[in-house]
């Protein structure tokens, strides 16, 4: 199977992505299709040996939709910002085409009704008295049917499948009042026909359309900086000579150079030179961070000062650029839950403003006797002002501008579901080794219990400590190395998660591990009992060690805080957030540690298969919780969560479980990634209620509803506008401006700063 998220162009209204699902969907092949009209993308999932992409795109195209097919290494925003630019240039020399063409129109109907003067029905041209409306016929004609063609097509093609957008809407609109104003004409020698609504209208419409297309290319700019961040090539050894290549032609394991001022082209670890380097554009790190020999580098990041080589570990998808795009761009292809209800009311709406159209007709025509002309001018501006286009881009545009901003400062939320459950948190869950602490613990405090001199028994359990992944067995071994020099080799390994390692080292029964393991194992502690609470309270983390079953040592490790932890928890207690510690460490050490960052709650010696039950309890109290953990051992507890947020490490940000990934270890941007999800969902709910209000107030004025003078119900009534009626070209331009508007609110996420720039700038 494969999976793609694929840029489609040409989308109109939200009906549009169902069109394209009802489809596509139905196609032998196909598993699952998703089309966001907002992000105008599709998310598709289908048997490449029943259907193809080109099929897909052949599909596509005779809908009118235009489909970006990816390459190997997704399409380049280069490919992207032609086509793009191309379907932009198109709409634009519509909309000057139509202004040129109804120009003369629009203007005479102007001052006509601005001045209150009257109609000139003909002009002398050649000698010869010419009809104006054989000039505004000839002059509207190509609008309707040569520049409003694209229109039809649609509309055309919707209805084939069973299915009805808002292009159906303009063409029933605006061919109503062509066909109406030609046949009256010709045969009817009616005194107006109204050939200025229909051009006007359909030249607001044309020119909203531009409009648009440029505001969502604008909120989608942020996965075309992202791509436009990769180096176009690299400098790597060959035969032993270096040699320039493209990008795309590194291979993995090969030794690439990179010297100051220059990009970093793919992610790898450094085997010669030290510098700094600035990950901002990647990562949102404020500074350049100092790297040396054995240090990861990332790729699209920018060599400030020193000349480096090193060894390229991840190239083309692999690297932490391209695991960003693709996240965001997955992102950015989900819906919001709220979208599916707003999507569901899109389907219907439609055919009920057609049903409410033909009501107006009815009523103005046959029941209150108006004109011919009156009914159909107000059946054709309820058609056209009903557009659910906004309402269809209410939702989308707020949540690809906010997970763009996210992405810029180095957070990925991964859809819509996280943005609405992110703000309304109450509790937030942090892990501590790793997450609240650097992780990197050192040994404090090494005490021989035993006969054994310090020397040896350090020797013997850092030779066991050295099968463990475990950031403590870590600190361990790196002072046995310092002191031993080699470690003797540990035979018949096992590390019990959550309890400690044994082991066979140079023949004798190695155990280390907490207080728990050594009473599993029958071995007495209970004697060191006050020197091990005199160093928890000291924050410090107590682990046993015990040869041949009796006890050896007593190991004091202690971790440091992270920088800027603090600052973090403090402002979201600020927010209102109840903050939450989990830990396996012991509660002594683990008070320590809350005391220290002012901690509501903690739950200590929690193992980490635990982690996820504690969440659930949590749950259960009826709050909203939100997890913050790193590392493979905290993943059930972030799938737990209604938010789980993990901190990336290094270039590792795909394997991560949570819904929210920091990509650079700083937890203050926990608060941006909450504080941002909160301003989105505003957004959104902005976007939706303007959106609404709009049909609410527009669809009754279109109809007609201002018309009557209702005093004769109650006096108080008769304050109220009468005799007013919505001209259709201005329905068009009202349904075109809220479009735009709601695509410009949501393009005002892109001013949010976050907390960490804020205080940065101030200096």
């Amino acid at each position: 199977m494969t999976k793609l998220v694929l840029k489609v162009k040409g989308m109109h209204c939200a009906a549009c992505s169902t069109l394209i699902d009802k489809l596509i969907g139905k196609q032998e092949g196909v598993v699952s299709i998703k089309t966001n009209y907002g992000a105008e993308k599709t998310a598709i999932e289908f048997d490449e040996e029943k259907i193809s992409l080109e099929r897909v795109d052949e599909l596509l195209h005779k809908l009118g939709y235009d489909l970006i097919r990816p390459d190997e290494r997704g399409a380049t925003v280069e490919e992207e910002e032609k086509k793009e630019a191309r379907q932009i240039a198109e709409v634009r020399r519509r909309a000057i085409a139509s202004f040129v063409l109804a120009g003369p129109i629009i203007i005479y109907y102007m001052l006509i009704h601005m001045l209150n003067l009257q109609h000139v029905h003909a002009i002398t041209l050649f000698g010869s008295s010419v009809d104006l409306n054989y000039i505004y016929w000839i002059l509207s004609t190509p609008i309707q049917f040569v520049i409003a063609w694209p229109f039809y097509r649609n509309s055309f093609t919707a209805m084939r499948v069973g299915s009805a957008n808002m292009d159906v809407l303009v063409v029933l609109g605006t061919t109503a009042a062509y066909l109406y104003s030609a046949i009256g004409f010709l045969f009817f020698n009616i005194d107006h026909p109204f050939w200025e609504s229909s051009a006007a209208l359909l030249s607001f419409i044309v020119l909203g359309r531009y409009f648009e297309a440029r505001a969502k290319g604008r909120a989608s700019a942020a996965i075309k900086e992202l791509l436009k961040l990769e180096a176009k090539e690299a400098h790597v050894i060959r035969d032993g000579q270096e040699v320039t290549v493209p990008i795309d032609q590194i291979q993995k394991g090969e030794t690439v150079v990179v010297r100051p001022g220059e990009k970093v082209p793919v992610d790898g670890i450094i085997l010669e030179g030290k510098t700094h380097i600035d990950e901002k554009v990647v990562t949102g790190e404020s500074f350049p961070i100092g790297k040396t020999v054995g240090d990861e580098v990332i790729g699209a990041t920018v060599n400030q000062e020193g000349f480096i080589k090193f060894q390229a570990t991840k190239v083309g998808k692999e690297t932490l650029l391209y695991q960003i795009i693709q996240m965001v761009e997955e992102a950015q292809a989900t819906r919001a839950p709220i979208q599916n209800l707003v999507d569901k009311v899109s389907e219907y709406f439609v055919p009920a403003v057609i049903v409410m159209s033909v009501i107006t007709f009815v009523v103005w025509y046959f029941i209150y006797a108006f004109p011919f002309r009156a009914g159909l001018l107000r059946m054709i501006a309820l058609l056209v002002i009903s557009c659910p286009c906004a309402m269809g881009l209410a939702t989308p545009t707020a949540l690809i501008v906010g997970i763009g901003r996210a992405a810029r400062f180095g957070i990925i939320l991964k859809g819509g579901e996280a943005l609405e459950k992110a703000y309304k948190i109450a509790a937030i869950a942090f892990d501590k080794t790793g997450t609240l602490t650097i992780g990197k613990p050192i040994v404090t405090d090494f005490v021989p219990v035993g006969g054994e001199s310090v020397s040896e028994v350090l020797c013997l359990v850092s030779g066991v400590e050295f099968g463990s992944e475990h950031p403590l067995a870590r600190a361990i071994v790196e002072k046995g190395k310092a002191a031993c020099g080699a470690l003797p080799e540990v035979k018949d390994f096992e590390a019990i998660a959550g309890m400690g390692v044994r082991g066979n080292v140079l023949g004798k029964d190695v155990v280390v591990g907490n207080a728990a393991f050594m009473d599993s194992l029958r071995i007495s502690v209970k004697e060191h009992a006050p020197l091990v609470e005199k160093l928890q309270r000291e924050a410090k983390t107590v682990v046993y060690a015990a040869i041949d079953k009796t006890p050896a040592a007593v190991i004091a490790l202690a971790d440091t805080l992270k920088p800027h932890a603090r600052e973090a928890i403090q402002e979201l207690k600020k927010m209102g957030h109840e903050i939450i510690m989990i830990t396996g460490d012991n509660p002594k050490t683990a008070e320590a540690i809350a005391r220290e960052l002012n901690i509501d709650r903690v739950l200590a010696q929690v193992l980490p298969r635990q982690k996820a039950d504690v969440i659930a309890r949590l749950q259960q109290e009826g709050k909203s919780v939100a997890m913050v953990g790193d590392g493979i051992n905290d993943s059930p507890a972030l799938a737990q969560a209604d938010v789980g947020i993990a901190v990336g490490s290094g270039t590792d940000v795909a394997v991560q479980t949570g819904q929210v990934i920091l990509v650079k270890d700083d937890l203050r941007d926990v608060v941006t990634a909450i504080q941002l999800s909160g301003k989105t969902i505003k957004k959104v709910w902005q976007n939706l209620f303007w959106a609404f209000i709009y049909n609410v107030l527009a669809i009754p004025v279109a109809a007609g509803a201002l018309y009557p003078d209702y005093s004769f119900i109650h006096p108080l009534l008769g304050y109220l506008p009468s005799g007013f009626t919505l001209r259709p070209e201005i329905a068009g331009f009202a349904m075109a401006f809220s479009s735009v508007s709601v695509v410009t609110n949501s393009l005002l996420l892109r001013r949010y700063t976050p907390p960490i720039e804020r205080s940065t700038t101030r200096v």
